[in-house]
């Protein structure tokens, strides 16, 4: 009976041990394998992009007309009227403003009666002449004063005109410098600045190499502070072909079209130039590529494992890189978590 009881106290022992054993390899085993997960870096893939990549340049400049000009006085006399102010549109030949014309007038009247009277007097002479009774020398000297007297009367005719003052182009009158009864002569003859500002420009300067990027045509966005959410196309239409040695740029001038007359001379222009494009190219978002001393490299991910790949970055556009080469378009790389993989380790993807 006493061997029975020490037999069954054995055998629990050992079941006890068996079990005991099993529960600490269970326990010990489970939370190293869970912890060891837990260190694993959690990583989120996302395809390469494959998009049309701007090459782009970037300035600053004024908004200039098109074409402008001062209007002046040709002739002195008293400003008699003012036909326009600043802000008035105006068309090509309309009459601005009028100058006295009591003294030119004069002039002209005067040039006019010695014009006629050279007239008759060379008709006459030519009769006379036609029935010898008029030398060569006479009859050349009458041409001579009808001439000078023609040309005289011309001139006068011309200053008369003068007086009143016409727009040499359809534009906007943007300064009014003179009023009423103001004295011009061709000393302060400047009346009024015209502006046509139905096409616009900026002039850029671009530094010496981005010179052979330069072209007739290439395509431009323009921003001004007036409406900070709306772009005006513009394009490159004329540059000077010459290089300021001072600055090393060469001056570029880009127009406008303006028909609305949003855009205003004298604004500060923002200048976003397209200079070329690279159809087709490969792009990932910028945060996701690495450098070291060997240069730009991105992970992939094949079996859980990350995987670095060289590449060769391009232009940057907004968060994105071009690669020109290394990665193919829809390659899936690692965008979040790249900065804890390393080459051949274990990562968890994020569904």
């Amino acid at each position: 009976m006493i061997m029975n009881r020490r037999k069954q106290i054995i055998i629990g022992f050992m079941v006890l041990l068996v079990v005991g054993a099993s529960l600490y390899r269970i326990l010990s085993a489970g939370p190293s394998a869970d912890v060891r997960r837990l260190n694993l870096p959690l990583v989120k893939l996302e395809p390469a992009g494959q998009e049309t990549v701007m090459v782009v340049r970037q300035f600053t400049g004024d908004v200039v007309a098109v074409q402008q000009a001062g209007i002046f006085s040709k002739v002195s006399g008293n400003l008699e009227r003012v036909y326009v102010d600043i802000g008035t549109p105006v068309r090509a030949g309309q009459v601005l403003a009028l100058i006295d014309t009591t003294e030119l007038r004069q002039q002209y009247q005067a040039a006019a009666a010695t014009y006629e009277n050279a007239r008759i007097t060379y008709q006459r002479s030519k009769d006379l002449f036609g029935q010898n009774l008029l030398s060569r020398q006479d009859i050349d000297n009458s041409e001579t004063a009808y001439k000078i007297a023609a040309a005289a009367m011309e001139t006068a005719s011309t200053r008369l005109g003068y007086a009143r003052i016409k727009a040499p182009f359809a534009g906007v009158i943007t300064r009014r410098y003179l009023d009423r009864g103001a004295f011009v002569t061709l000393n302060n003859s400047t009346l009024f600045t015209l502006m046509d500002i139905d096409a616009v420009k900026v002039i850029i300067n671009i530094l010496e190499k981005d010179i052979p990027l330069m072209a007739d045509g290439k395509q431009a966005n323009i921003t001004v502070d007036a409406y900070p959410a709306r772009a005006f196309p513009g394009s490159v239409t004329r540059f000077s072909r010459a290089v300021d040695p001072n600055t090393r740029t060469m001056a570029v001038e880009i127009d406008i079209p303006n028909r609305d007359h949003a855009l205003a001379p004298g604004m500060y222009a923002n200048v976003v130039l397209v200079v070329t494009s690279h159809p087709d190219a490969v792009t990932i978002p910028t945060a996701a590529m690495l450098k070291d001393d060997r240069g730009y490299f991105v992970f992939t991910v094949t079996a859980d494992t990350a995987r670095a790949v060289r590449i060769l970055p391009g232009v940057e556009q907004g968060a994105k890189t071009e690669v020109l080469s290394g990665l193919g378009a829809n390659t899936p790389i690692v965008t979040t978590g790249q900065q804890f993989a390393r080459d051949g380790g274990a990562v968890i993807v994020q569904k």
